[in-house]
């Protein structure tokens, strides 16, 4: 049975009235690469019956915008994941421009699920901040959206000057400073991409093995409130996404605090490492529970059923 056609505002290219295509938040080719079989299927930690066919998806780009992110997606599964898969050394493939492309598309897409589908960080002030890092990501990926696609000029973007009739004084200043900013090219100096083994961050091979079949991805700041990062990580490769705002000051006299505040790749690494530590010790916390679920209604035997007799993708 087809799906009933979703309509509404693309989170991209921001038209209104669209088709809104099933969106992957991390890309189909990585869940198609952390398959174990064939018939393999993925479930949520947490909500172990929950069911994710090829990923999880939500309606969210229209066809342009979609098709648009398709290309830079190919490019990572084929010239990146795929050689990082059958690599023998530590050592990364070359990370290009497409790639880091790429990892910025991701890091917003799971931003902007955050944000507006999952409505995080609600009771929390460094909403704002999160906020405006989207608003840098969106307008950044789309300029380079309307420099790929000549069939965009100036008056047909989505750059369009503003109707200032029957406006008062202060919402006209307002509006041209609105516009003035959606036509300068989005300046994301303190945006960087940084992308790493498991085993270059240190952890071990237990530790990697773990997380190889485990695909996620969410958004973060530091305790400095100085540091915004989105991480993402399938297969042990970690990929993250750092926003340092630099306009942000923090006023203490801890110093072991006060050394945290800075972006130097030694610091973001420590603060990447900081966190994938605290996801794994959320994970023992929440494993009995977890390990619970699965005992219900004889879901644990359901899925060994599933898999019983099939050879995995490494023994064919």
């Amino acid at each position: 049975m087809a799906k009933e056609k979703v309509f509404g505002t693309c989170a991209l290219c921001q038209k209104e009235n669209v088709e809104l295509m099933q969106s992957h938040i991390i890309p189909k080719a990585v869940y198609r690469r952390a398959k174990s079989f064939d018939n393999s299927r993925f479930r949520s930690f947490y909500e172990p019956k929950e069911i994710f066919q090829d990923g999880e998806k939500k309606p969210m780009l229209c066809h342009e915008c979609e098709e648009f992110f398709s290309k830079y997606e190919t490019n990572f599964a084929n010239r990146f994941l795929d050689k990082y898969l059958k690599r023998n050394s530590d050592k990364l493939p070359e990370i290009t421009e497409d790639i880091n492309f790429y990892a910025l598309t991701v890091a917003w897409r799971i931003l902007y699920d955050d944000l507006y589908i999952y409505d995080s960080f609600l009771d929390d002030y460094e909403r704002i901040y999160l906020k405006e890092y989207e608003r840098k990501l969106r307008k950044f990926i789309y300029d380079i959206y309307l420099q790929e696609h000549s069939e965009y000029n100036t008056s047909q973007s989505a750059y369009e000057i503003p109707n200032l009739e029957n406006k008062c004084f202060g919402e006209i200043i307002a509006e041209i400073e609105k516009y003035q900013k959606s036509i300068v090219p989005e300046d994301i100096s303190e945006v960087k991409n940084y992308i790493y083994s498991l085993s270059e961050l240190g952890f071990t091979e237990a530790v990697a093995k773990m997380f190889d079949s485990m695909i996620f991805g969410y958004s973060f700041y530091t305790p400095t409130r100085t540091k915004y990062y989105i991480i993402s990580g399938y297969k042990g490769l970690i990929i993250t996404t750092a926003y340092h705002r630099k306009r942000n000051i923090l006023i203490t006299d801890d110093r072991e605090l006060f050394e945290k505040v800075g972006s130097s790749e030694e610091v973001v690494q420590k603060d990447i490492i900081y966190e994938i530590n605290s996801l794994i010790n959320e994970m023992r916390e929440r494993y009995p529970k977890v390990q619970e679920k699965l005992d219900e209604n004889g879901l644990r035997e359901k899925i060994a059923k599933r898999y019983k007799d099939k050879k995995s993708r490494q023994e064919v």
